[in-house]
C-alpha cells in the first residue's frame, strides 16, 4: 500500500495517531496550563522533499512487491543444511545460454569450494527444482546427483578432506520464469532481469544461498541474441561472437559477493558512461544501462551519481569496489535492487532518494551483508539513512532532518524479524526501512559524529566484504565509544515502542541568575521504560542554552541553572529521538520525593531466556513478586520475602513452578503487599 501524500511535514495518517494520543491524554491536560503534543516540524524546503515522497512511493511498492513475491518460497527459507557448513564457496563460474524466444536458460556453473568440516563426501547446493539437472561433474568426473524440494546433493568422485578443495560442475536447463527471473519486454525488445533478494538466487543457478558464505570471485559468461546488451556485476573483460547471430559477455566479479547480489539485466541498451576520482586519485567507471526512450532523462537525473558517491566514500570510506565500477541498469521493478556495483532501477523512477539508497547499499548491505535476514535493519535501515544524509551533504542540515521527520514511524513492531520465513516481515516498509533507519540516527547523536563515523570506518575494518548481526555492529560502536549500548539495542531493535515523553518546568531565581527546574515523566504504556540521553534546551534572556541529561525512570527531576530570566524549555528540540513529546509548560515542578513502591522496568525486555525484575520500595516490606501468564494464570512465585529500602531486582528463568520452559509471549510481573500492588508487562521472545 502507498503512504498518503505528507500535509505540512505528517501524512494524514499519522496525524490521525497524534490526535488519537491527544484525546487519550486529555484528562492529563486539563491539570496543565499548557498541553501541546509537538510533531516534527515540515520540511523546510518542499520542493525537494516532494521528490522525496515519490522515492518513498517507489520504496513501498518495492517493499510490498518483493514481499508478496517471496512468500512462495517460504519453505526455501535461507537456512543453509548442515551439509553446507562443512565446505566455504570459493569462487562460481556460471555459463549461461539464454533464449528469448523459448525463454529457455540453459547453463553449466562451476562451484569451487574448500571444505571446511572434517571431510565432505557429499555437497548440497539450493537449486529450484523446476530447473532440470542433465549432469554432474566432481572433480572432473561424471557422477550422481539428487534433486529434489529444491535440493540438489552432488555425490563427490572421493571424500575431501579439511583444508582440500573440490571443484562441482552442475549442468541444467529450464524456465526459471517467476518472482526472481523475468522474460519481460520494452518497446518490443527482451528485457532480461533478476532479482534473487532474499532466497532468489536458487531458482535461476545453483549456489550455497546464504549471505554468510560470499564467493571471492563470480564470473558470468552469458550468450544472447547479438542485438542484447548484458549488464551484471564487476568488470566486463570480453564480448565474443560464439556463432552467428550470438554475442557472449563475460563479467567477472573480483569482490566477494553475497548470491543474491548476483544480477543479470538484458536489453537493448544505450549505454553512457561517468568517471568518479577516489581520494587516492584513482578513476573508475560509471556506467548507465537504460532503454534508449528514457536516454534524456537519465542523463539528466543520473548526473547526481558521481557527486553522491563522493560525499558517501568521505563519510563512509572509500567506495568498496573501486577496482571495478558503479552502474545502473534499468528493469521493470518499481523500485530499485542494490546489486552489487551494478543497481538496477526502475525506468520510470529518477529520484535522488532512490539513487541514494541504491548507492549506499552497497556500503550497506553488499560491502557488508547481514548475516541473515533477521537483521535485515542493517541493510535496509542504514540505507534509508543514507537518503537523508545525502540531503545534509548537498543541501544542509535542516533538510536532514526534514528527511529524518518524514522517515518518523510511531507505531507497533520489532525491527529485528523474528521470523525470516515471513516476506512480510522482512520487507515491512515501516519497520525494516522507516523506524530502522532512525537507528543511525540517534546513535549519530548518543556517540556524536567523531565516534559515530569512527565506529562506521571500525564496522567496515572489521567485517568488510563479510557479514555482521546487530550484536557484531553494537560491539563495534561499543569499542569507538566507550559506551554500553545494551539498553539501547533492547528498546529500539528488539522492542516494539517508543517513549512518550511528558514534561513540565520551573523556573526560581537565584541570585543573578535562575535555576529550572524540569520534571520528566515516561507516559507510554505499552512497553517498558526507555534509557536514553535527552536535549533540553532552555531559552533565556541572555540566549538558549542546551543540556544533555539521561533518562530512564518513570519521573526523573533535573536542576539547570543558567544565565537571565527563562523564557521556555524544548525537550528533544532537534528530533534526535523517534519519541512524541507533551510539554505542559509551566507548572509546579516539587522536588524529587521517594518513589512510590512499584516496578521500574524488566531488563532485556524482551528477553530470552531470562530476564531481571527491578522494582524500588520506599520503606523495606513485606513483598511477593510472581509472574502471570496473558490468561491470568499464576506462572511462578519469584520471590517473598521482606525486602529492605530502595532499589532491588529479582531474576526470573523463563520457568514454571516445576522449572519448565514457558512458550515465548507476553508476561506480567506482579509485586504485591501491604498497599502494594503493581503490574509490569514482558516479553519472552524464544
Amino acid at each position: 500500500m502507498i503512504n498518503s501524500p505528507r500535509i505540512g511535514g505528517l501524512r494524514p495518517g499519522r496525524s490521525l495517531v497524534l490526535v488519537m494520543m491527544l484525546t487519550l491524554l486529555a484528562p492529563a491536560a486539563a491539570q496543565a496550563s499548557r498541553v501541546v503534543l509537538t510533531p516534527l516540524a515540515p520540511a523546510p524546503h518542499q520542493a525537494p522533499y516532494t521528490r522525496q515522497y515519490e522515492t518513498r512511493q517507489f520504496r513501498v511498492m518495492e517493499a510490498e512487491a518483493k514481499a508478496r513475491s517471496m512468500v512462495k518460497l517460504k519453505a526455501a527459507a535461507g537456512s543453509a543444511t548442515a551439509n553446507m557448513n562443512y565446505y566455504d564457496a570459493v569462487a562460481y563460474d556460471l555459463v549461461l545460454d539464454l533464449d528469448p524466444v523459448s525463454r529457455i536458460l540453459t547453463g553449466t556453473v562451476t562451484v569451487t569450494a574448500t571444505v571446511v568440516g572434517p571431510s565432505l563426501a557429499l555437497m548440497d547446493l539450493d537449486l529450484d527444482g523446476k530447473m532440470a539437472v542433465s549432469g554432474v561433474t566432481a572433480g572432473g568426473l561424471a557422477t550422481g546427483f539428487t534433486h529434489a524440494a529444491n535440493l540438489l546433493t552432488v555425490t563427490l568422485d572421493r571424500t575431501y578432506l579439511n583444508g582440500e578443495t573440490v571443484t562441482v560442475a552442475v549442468t541444467y536447463a529450464g524456465n526459471p520464469a517467476g518472482d526472481y527471473f523475468g522474460w519481460n519486454s520494452y518497446g518490443g525488445k527482451p528485457l532480461i532481469w533478476t532479482l534473487s533478494e532474499p532466497y532468489g538466487a536458487r531458482e535461476w543457478w545453483p549456489c550455497k544461498d546464504v549471505n554468510t558464505d560470499k564467493a571471492a570471485a563470480v564470473d558470468l559468461h552469458v550468450t544472447v541474441p547479438e542485438n542484447l546488451v548484458v549488464a551484471s556485476n564487476g568488470l566486463l573483460t570480453a564480448e565474443t561472437v560464439p556463432a552467428p547471430g550470438l554475442k557472449t559477455y563475460h563479467w567477472q566479479s573480483g569482490y566477494p559477493i553475497a548470491p543474491y547480489l548476483v544480477s543479470l539485466a538484458i536489453h537493448p541498451y544505450a549505454v553512457f558512461s561517468d568517471t568518479f576520482v577516489s581520494a587516492a586519485g584513482d578513476s573508475m567507471p560509471v556506467d548507465f544501462y537504460v532503454i534508449p526512450a528514457f536516454l534524456a532523462s537519465a542523463q539528466s537525473a543520473y548526473a547526481v551519481t558521481v557527486p553522491m558517491l563522493e560525499a558517501f566514500s568521505a563519510g563512509f570510506g572509500e567506495y568498496p569496489f573501486i577496482d571495478e565500477k558503479y552502474a545502473h541498469a534499468h528493469f521493470p521493478w518499481q523500485g530499485g535492487m542494490e546489486h552489487q556495483t551494478c543497481t538496477s532501477l526502475y525506468y520510470a523512477a529518477y529520484t535522488p532518494g532512490l539513487i541514494a539508497h541504491e548507492l549506499g547499499h552497497q556500503w550497506f548491505g553488499d560491502l557488508i551483508t547481514c548475516a541473515d535476514f533477521g537483521h535485515i535493519w542493517l541493510n535496509e535501515g542504514f540505507a534509508t539513512w543514507t537518503e537523508a544524509y545525502w540531503l545534509e551533504q548537498s543541501q544542509g542540515m535542516a533538510a536532514y532532518h526534514a528527511e529524518m521527520a518524514a522517515a518518523r514511524y510511531l507505531g507497533p513492531g520489532s525491527i529485528f524479524v523474528e521470523d525470516p520465513s515471513n516476506f512480510y516481515a522482512i520487507f515491512d516498509y515501516n519497520l525494516s526501512y522507516l523506524k530502522a533507519s532512525w537507528v543511525p540516527h540517534m546513535l549519530r547523536h548518543i556517540l556524536g559524529d567523531d565516534d559515530f563515523f569512527a565506529a562506521l570506518q571500525l564496522y567496515r575494518a572489521t567485517y568488510g566484504y563479510g557479514s555482521a548481526t546487530t550484536e557484531d555492529f553494537q560491539a563495534v560502536l561499543e569499542e569507538v565509544s566507550g559506551r554500553d549500548l545494551a539498553a539501547f539495542f533492547q528498546q529500539w531493535i528488539y522492542g516494539t515502542y517508543y517513549p512518550i515523553y511528558t514534561f513540565s518546568w520551573t523556573a526560581v531565581p537565584a541570585g543573578a541568575a535562575t535555576r529550572v527546574d524540569v520534571r520528566i515523566e515516561q507516559t507510554q504504556s505499552a512497553t517498558g521504560l526507555f534509557t536514553m540521553p535527552l536535549d533540553i534546551r532552555i531559552d533565556t534572556s541572555a540566549g538558549a542554552e542546551t543540556f544533555v541529561v539521561e533518562n530512564s525512570e518513570q519521573v526523573q527531576w533535573y536542576s539547570f541553572q543558567v544565565d537571565g530570566t527563562a523564557t521556555d524549555v524544548q525537550l528533544d528540540p532537534d528530533n534526535w529521538v523517534l519519541r512524541s513529546v507533551i510539554d505542559a509548560g509551566v507548572a509546579p515542578v516539587a522536588a524529587a520525593t521517594p518513589q512510590a513502591a512499584r516496578i521500574l522496568r524488566n531488563a532485556p525486555n524482551p528477553f530470552n531466556p531470562s530476564t531481571s525484575i527491578q522494582f524500588v520500595l520506599p520503606t523495606a516490606a513485606a513483598v511477593k513478586v510472581s509472574v502471570y501468564d496473558v490468561s491470568g494464570r499464576l506462572v511462578r512465585v519469584v520471590a517473598d520475602a521482606v525486602m529492605p529500602a530502595g532499589e532491588g531486582e529479582i531474576r526470573w528463568d523463563g520457568t514454571d513452578a516445576s522449572g519448565r520452559a514457558v512458550a515465548s509471549g507476553t508476561y506480567f510481573a506482579r509485586l504485591a503487599g501491604p498497599g502494594i500492588d503493581h503490574v509490569h508487562a514482558m516479553v519472552l521472545v524464544r
